[in-house]
């Protein structure tokens, strides 16, 4: 052990090539960077340094005689970066592409492969074959591009975004969206926001600003052990200072997204805000995870404080909680989850009330059915309104909006609803509601909004209110008046940190938008977006977005939100979408695909079939029995098991919040989606228009959960959403379709 002061970084890429290992070499690897940490100038250690290389500072070590680490080796200096691992052959080609290097203007660390991003250019702008033969073809990229979208900015205002200096070339080349696109993948995350923003048009000076960039003052290139400090490298790299955290890292595959944050999603986290914080981001862009960080983070400032606060983390639904709570066990120490309580916020009301001595059962379809019954016996057949117009206004008007009085529904703002109403007309309405609530009282019945009403109200009337310093909120677009009006109750006044909400608007399958100000959230100056996805393949974010194209959406709090915006870091294949003559056609295609993904992964684990009835979801289950294919139907109160080899089923609402290598959805007919059935139900056509789009969303939530591929099928009449996928000149929602 040396008295000098080492320091001893590990990049993302190198976790990730680490977990690519064989077992044998892993337990070799992980052994070798143990010695390695304590004295990487250990003279049994020989340096290698790699011809034809393109950085002096990487070097290749000698594991065993099969497999070599890449390492940022200095001449001079204690900070060493291990930056790869491989068999021998491709540890050297891997290191000859790379160079690592500090940005002189942003201060951050930067691995950048330079002929791989150039190909990728080349490939967007000439569309060879393959990046290999653009890499080959390519000729040297011109000094100044027609219409280049980054004209307006100087070298030192892209290299303060976080574009690396020797790939300034190939960024000043980008002269469409479709060459940043392919770009993208090449570049460091910590410069793609930036990059997004200006090529739609934004200033410098909006985007530096919106981005927190500070230029830190005195950069020094050598000074490597400074430079892993800056947020944007810590979205690349991780310090090593603790022996237990290392060998923890290295004994199971590591999930990327317990340590490395991009550089946006850590400003959100490690932050003191003074009051609500709203996150808006579309699929994928990691919303979820920076929630769980962020309720660490909180955990462990209340802990540091000595304080005896709690967190609430809750989410719409009960599976999801169950997730987030397993997750949070991977990142959190016990000390710090027992500072968290995860509960779906429905469960957390239910519990409460029952401690305050009020059994309450919310309702099923046969007591809502005989409610409804009697309570219709009141309404005045004089407005000729039927009773599905009833129960929509009792459900988008009386219940959202939380009206308890016939004062309240005079009052209340119609939001959404076709059907226009007087005043007097109002009057005549409000005893069919009245009758309804005191049937559903005699019953000992609630609705889950007037549940939410009543705890509230319980936690004023005790002064029990802030039972929680901080609320985390997931999946906020679902929620509802009630819900939020609870939020804001159980985290008592507006205080710095107190509730932290992330969501998609784009993704809101339940419900109607809900205006957060009204609540009492006042969010105004704490509002931000996360833009890169990080789940979706390029091809399968442009093709699920397609479904949703005319649509408008709010941004929960009463103004407009974007899916234009936010991009895939992945590519990989095009959507497909295969149309059979006939149900058993569909089954055979089906039966084939599964075989094939089990022959070439060797579990279909990371395979879900989708369906939008839970019938359809039946019937799948009892097909593939009948083909000997195992299946695991994915229930809402359990968590999923990884290690179950067979196919998930689950309905389209059920897969919201995960993720799968393959998503498949057959049978999308006409019948199917929008679900005619329930469409049928419909009293107006503002009514089934607001139906429509919240099926779209659904759609959208469905595709958007696969990571890699997406198959829908369909045989009889092709569902008329599927015509918004397949724009077959457009580059919004290409596929590939087959008949």
């Amino acid at each position: 052990m040396t008295d000098v002061r080492i320091t001893v970084a590990i990049s993302n890429d190198f976790f990730k090539a680490f977990g690519k290992l064989p077992n044998k070499a892993r337990s070799k690897v992980a052994a070798f960077i143990a010695k390695f940490r304590h004295n990487p100038r250990s003279p049994g250690l020989n340096y290698e340094r790699i011809e034809g290389g393109k950085d002096p500072m990487i070097r290749s070590l000698r594991v065993d005689q099969d497999v070599r680490c890449i390492v940022r080796a200095p001449d001079k200096g204690n900070t060493y970066v291990l930056l790869w691992i491989d068999k021998h052959d491709d540890a050297y080609q891997w290191a000859r592409q790379r160079s690592c290097h500090v940005n002189r203007v942003s201060g951050a660390l930067h691995v950048v492969d330079v002929e791989a991003a150039e190909a990728a250019l080349c490939e967007a702008t000439t569309n060879p074959h393959s990046v290999e033969a653009a890499a080959e073809t390519r000729q040297p990229l011109p000094q100044t591009i027609p219409n280049a979208l980054f004209a307006a900015c100087d070298d030192e205002q892209l290299m303060l975004v976080g574009v690396p200096e020797v790939l300034l070339p190939a960024v000043r080349a980008v002269s469409n969206e479709e060459a940043l696109v392919r770009l993208i993948e090449w570049l460091p995350q910590a410069c793609v926001d930036g990059l997004i923003l200006l090529a739609e048009g934004r200033t410098i000076a909006d985007v530096v600003s919106e981005l927190e960039r500070q230029r830190p003052a005195g950069v020094d290139p050598e000074d490597v052990a400074t430079a892993l400090e800056v947020p944007d490298s810590k979205a690349e790299f991780l310090v090593i200072t603790d022996d237990d955290e290392l060998e923890a890292m290295l004994s199971a595959p590591l999930e990327q997204w317990r340590v490395f944050l991009h550089p946006s999603q850590r400003r959100l986290v490690e932050r003191d805000w003074n009051g609500p914080v709203r996150v808006l981001g579309g699929a994928g862009t990691g919303k979820t995870v920076v929630a769980m960080h962020r309720a660490r983070w909180l955990a462990k400032q209340l802990i540091n404080q000595g304080s005896t606060g709690r967190i609430l983390f809750t989410t719409f639904t009960r599976n999801l909680s169950i997730d987030i709570r397993s997750n949070l066990t991977k990142i959190c120490s016990s000390e710090e989850l027992q500072r968290i309580e995860v509960v779906n916020l429905d469960r957390w009301v239910m519990n409460f009330l029952k401690t305050q001595g009020l059994q309450v059962r919310i309702f099923d379809q046969e007591s809502r059915r005989a409610a409804w019954s009697l309570a219709m016996d009141l309404a005045d057949t004089s407005l000729g309104l039927d009773q599905r117009f009833y129960e929509e206004e009792w459900r988008d008007v009386v219940l959202a909006i939380g009206c308890r009085s016939r004062d309240d529904y005079l009052k209340a703002r119609r939001v959404g609803r076709g059907t226009r109403l007087s005043r007097k007309q109002r009057v005549q309405i409000w005893p069919v509601f009245d009758a309804l609530r005191a049937e559903l009282r005699q019953r000992g019945l609630w609705e889950t909004e007037e549940a939410k009403q009543a705890a509230a109200d319980l936690l004023h009337e005790s002064g029990r209110s802030a039972l929680f310093s901080s609320v985390v909120v997931d999946e906020a677009q679902d929620l509802d008046t009630a819900s939020f009006e609870l939020i804001r109750t159980l985290s008592g006044e507006p205080h710095p940190n107190d509730l932290f909400i992330v969501g998609d608007p784009h993704q809101r399958i339940y419900g109607k938008p809900v205006v957060m100000g009204r609540c009492g959230i006042e969010i105004r100056g704490r509002s931000r977006k996360l833009r890169i996805n990080y789940r979706t393949t390029e091809e399968t974010r442009v093709w699920a977005t397609a479904v949703l194209n005319g649509l408008d959406f709010d941004d929960l709090d009463g103004g407009a939100d974007s899916a234009s915006d936010y991009r895939s870091l992945l590519h990989g294949d095009e959507p497909l979408i295969k149309k059979c003559e006939d149900l058993a056609e569909e089954e055979r295609f089906l039966v084939a695909l599964l075989h094939q993904i089990k022959e070439e992964r060797g579990s279909l684990a990371s395979t879900c079939i989708t369906a939008r009835t839970k019938s359809a979801i039946t019937n799948l289950e009892q097909f593939l029995e009948s083909k000997d294919i195992q299946s695991r139907v994915i229930e809402a109160d359990e968590a999923d098991d990884p290690s179950d080899p067979s196919v998930r089923l689950a309905t389209m609402h059920r897969v919201k919040g995960l993720e799968f290598d393959q998503v498949l959805i057959p049978g999308l007919d006409s019948d199917q989606m929008p679900l005619k059935s329930a469409l049928g139900c419909r009293p107006d056509q503002v009514s089934r228009e607001l139906f429509e789009q919240q099926e779209r969303s659904l759609l959208h939530v469905a595709a958007t959960r696969a990571k890699k591929r997406v198959v829908v099928t369909y045989s009889n009449y092709p569902s008329p959403l599927i015509k918004l996928f397949s724009v077959s000149d457009s580059k919004e929602g290409r596929s590939q379709v087959l008949g």
